[in-house]
């Protein structure tokens, strides 16, 4: 079971969040009943990996 917040996440480092992007993605495979709950942290991940990028 995955509990992360946004204030988690933003301390992590690029390589973390793809690692935990990564090991959220094969908890899908194998958790089911927490679907909801692996499909938000990927959801806030993204989010979080997105306002990393430079703008242009």
């Amino acid at each position: 079971m995955f509990k992360m917040t946004k204030g988690d996440l933003a301390k992590k480092s690029d390589s973390q969040l793809a690692a935990l992007f990564q090991e959220a993605t094969k908890g899908l495979a194998v958790a089911k009943s927490d679907l909801a709950i692996v499909q938000s942290l990927l959801a806030m991940i993204s989010a979080e990996r997105a306002g990393r990028r430079p703008t242009r």
